[in-house]
């Protein structure tokens, strides 16, 4: 609301519409509209778009209610607010009005200080929320802005990296796409898959730093390493430090043989574990000798409670070998450990976290078993849960 605010009364009494016209002549930041009826109101509400509608009940034409219920359904007039005037005593009006969202009453006889209180009000708050609805856009804009500054940045890093290191950009993609299939399985909260995405497409960065001239990367050996100076790099932009911190844990084992940190299980940030076995998949892949897909999956398996999240293996096979329409995501499901029950049937073997086995895969679990489970849970938080059967329908 910029310059005189427009206020538009709609009454058919002219000692009110007088009474108006006299109490508002000397406010300059005010003008004035008035119509004697509803249909008359309307047009001009359409022709001016009022900050401030006054409607008088009774209105000729039809209930005021009504006119202000094709007011706040018009997208052009809905933001402007509404005012009744109404006789003393009328309840019933005023429960209406208040469900249908009537910002203030005036009451008869009205009176000219009523009249500036309240009309000035109004329109205070109306500047008040016409800035926020700006400031608002404002906001959208910029963080458009922003996010498609984001995305070009990520994109020439991208092809920067791929310049150096050619293959990264199709295998960041490829493995982006997967991680975030995998997720989906899990649960991931869409929120934290933006930074997944990043991790998947730019976790080879680092290797840029480590490089010698005439090389074509590190070794297998120094994988772990590379993730540090990657997570370094990162850091220093905005936007990447928190999937700089995924790549920095990247090479953490599932039994806590791993590193930097020799985090174990649960302690693992999960979308690492799930990167950590689709990297690892597509360095097998695209290795010496092209062995088959059945050949990484089973090496991989081969690996599971040792480098690898189980779980994410056997998603993985899942997803790449198309698995049933009831596959392990409907079949089997994770649960804390407070939440198992007699009777549940694990689906994978139970490990404490420092890696000891409690139950085998297929234990039925019994009132005496889920005790022992809790007292360990008490003294070992078993912080990954447990993966059980789901039960049938």
């Amino acid at each position: 609301m910029s310059g005189p605010a427009t206020v538009l009364l709609i009454d058919g009494d002219p000692r009110e519409v007088e009474t108006f016209r006299a109490t508002l002549r000397e406010e300059t930041d005010v003008r004035l509209l008035v119509a004697e009826n509803g249909k008359d109101g309307y047009a001009a509400a359409r022709q001016e778009r009022p900050d401030l509608i006054v409607a008088a009940e009774p209105m000729a034409g039809g209930g005021v209610l009504e006119f202000c219920r094709t007011v706040q359904a018009d997208a052009d007039l809905a933001l402007g607010m509404l005012v009744i005037i109404t006789h003393p005593g009328s309840t019933e009006l005023k429960l209406s009005g208040l469900r249908l969202g009537i910002d203030e009453y005036l009451a008869r006889p009205v009176e000219p200080a009523e009249i500036r209180v309240k009309l000035h009000g109004m329109l205070r708050l109306k500047r008040v929320q016409d800035q926020l609805r700006a400031d608002k856009r404002e906001l959208e804009q910029l963080h458009h802005v922003v996010s498609r500054s984001f995305d070009q940045l990520l994109n020439l890093l991208v092809r920067l990296l791929d310049l150096s290191l050619p293959g990264t950009a199709e295998r960041g993609k490829k493995i982006a796409l997967l991680a975030q299939k995998i997720a989906a399985r899990f649960g991931v909260p869409q929120n934290f898959l933006r930074d997944l995405d990043v991790a998947a497409r730019l976790h080879e960065i680092g290797k840029l730093v480590r490089l010698e001239p005439g090389t074509a990367g590190a070794s297998p050996a120094e994988d772990w390493h590379y993730t540090q100076s990657t997570k370094a790099v990162m850091k220093q932009v905005d936007g990447l430090a928190e999937a700089g911190e995924l790549v920095g844990s990247l090479y953490e084992n599932w039994d806590g043989t791993g590193h930097p940190d020799h985090l174990q299980q649960g302690q693992i940030p999960l979308r690492c574990r799930i990167l950590r076995v689709l990297i690892d998949f597509f360095q097998a892949v695209e290795g010496p000798g092209r062995p088959s897909l059945e050949a990484v999956l089973a090496e991989l398996a081969e690996h599971a409670h040792t480098r690898y999240d189980p779980l994410v293996v056997v998603h993985l096979k899942a997803i790449l070998l198309g698995g049933p329409a009831a596959d392990l995501a409907a079949s089997r499901v994770t649960l804390p450990i407070t939440a198992l029950r007699p009777g549940m049937v694990l689906a994978e073997d139970l490990y404490t976290e420092s890696g000891l086995k409690l139950l085998a895969r297929d234990t039925v679990i019994s009132a005496s078993t889920l005790a022992a489970i809790l007292r360990r849970h008490r003294l070992e938080p078993l912080l990954q849960g447990a993966v059980v059967h789901r039960p049938a329908a």
